[in-house]
């Protein structure tokens, strides 16, 4: 799976394991998100990450819960960042969320780091991938539907996909 990314205007990424270091650029990166992308990212309106919320999203195992950064070589910013995390009542199935920095969006970063994160499901023994999106989020839905998840259910603006491992 290919560890680098050039953007369109030229800018190098490269993909690394989340830190628990990384929190302040977790909180970076959420700072730079419209409020478009923060309700895509978590279905409703998210004004501000509690500290509780980010010590959980900084905060991951590497098997039950995963977490990938593209990291902009440049400045050494977080671009985006995929991750999973096992569902409690499920065990061989996580549910994947994504995130991209609206300047680095449509430059194919959500597909590269979603990629990596179907591997690393896979070799963590998982099963499923889940993802919940808006339905009015074309782009998720247009790349989920790309990788191979299939519509499951839909209840009013949300709808569930799968992808089997």
């Amino acid at each position: 799976m290919q560890q680098s990314h050039q953007t369109s205007d030229a800018r190098a990424l490269y993909l690394r394991p989340l830190e628990p270091t990384d929190r302040a650029g977790l909180a970076a990166l959420f700072a730079r998100l419209s409020a478009e992308s923060r309700r895509r990212r978590f279905l409703g309106p998210k004004p501000s990450l509690s500290a509780r919320e980010l010590t959980y999203l900084a905060t991951v195992d590497h098997r039950a819960h995963e977490a990938l950064v593209a990291v902009d070589s440049s400045d050494e910013s977080i671009a985006g960042v995929a991750r999973y995390a096992a569902h409690p009542d499920r065990p061989a199935a996580a549910d994947a969320a994504l995130v991209v920095a609206d300047a680095l969006q449509r430059q194919g970063i959500g597909t590269w780091l979603a990629a990596r994160l179907i591997q690393r499901a896979r070799e963590n023994g998982f099963e499923v991938l889940t993802a919940t999106t808006l339905w009015d989020n074309r782009p998720a839905r247009t790349l989920l539907r790309r990788l191979g998840f299939r519509p499951r259910t839909s209840q009013g603006n949300l709808i569930d996909l799968e992808l089997d491992l």
